[in-house]
């Protein structure tokens, strides 16, 4: 499995006879083996998540399927999904949860591996707001992560949002805590890279280092070896 970390949310993940594409909206996309079926998310509408440009690669690439979170107007042929909803999709199985921003979390079933992408789903906890707005974003985190519990994780995508201050990474420990994912690759960044480097050498995170890949730059590649 090759992950190729693109910019803030977005990254591929090529697998044996597929490829994966999550939110992309800007970077360099990576050349994919035209001889591979191409699977294209967008877990919600926001502008660091959706981009047209994606539309583009349907005249490269012969084999390839938008699946988008149906709040996205498509510019194409699209299976959307809901909230929680489960679709098999040319081999491939589609789980969606729930975000409490906007729009879907995926969990997707292919060729043996399970890969789960957040989109902007999140324990949101914003210094100064109202109690009940923050307690919402808890609840509903918390609920939506406990639908995974008991599903075996290869790899996830999940937030690291540093206009969180000091709760930047209350949704990552609660779903390392909840789920025990293999491999975490931290995204939603906004391109402050030393966050992880900060995340993993300190309380908050360094008991997670050999989960959680620090990224450094965009268009990083990850060889992930079985």
């Amino acid at each position: 499995m090759k992950v190729t970390f693109i910019e803030h949310s977005g990254f591929s993940v090529e697998i044996e006879r597929a490829v994966l594409l999550f939110d992309y909206y800007k970077g360099t996309i990576p050349q994919f083996p035209k001889n591979k079926r191409i699977f294209v998310f967008a877990s919600h509408s926001h502008g660091d998540h959706y981009n047209t440009e994606i539309w583009k690669l349907k005249e490269e690439y012969p084999d390839i399927t938008y699946i988008l979170s149906d709040d996205i107007r498509p510019s194409g042929d699209a299976v959307l999904m809901g909230p929680h909803e489960i679709k098999e999709i040319k081999g491939i199985r589609v789980k969606t949860l729930k975000s409490n921003d906007m729009g879907v979390a995926f969990l997707v079933e292919a060729e043996g591996k399970t890969i789960f992408h957040a989109g902007d789903l999140n324990w949101w906890h914003w210094n100064g707001e109202p109690d009940e707005e923050n307690e919402y974003y808890k609840r509903t985190f918390q609920e939506e992560i406990g639908r995974l519990e008991g599903v075996s994780i290869d790899v996830a995508f999940m937030l690291l949002d540093p206009r969180q201050e000091d709760k930047y990474c209350w949704g990552m420990n609660y779903f390392l805590e909840k789920i025990h994912p293999r491999i975490v690759f931290p995204m939603h960044c906004f391109g402050s890279y030393k966050i992880t480097r900060h995340y993993l050498r300190c309380s908050d995170g360094k008991r997670w280092k050999d989960v959680v890949y620090e990224i450094t730059r965009p268009s990083e590649e990850f060889v992930i070896i079985d």
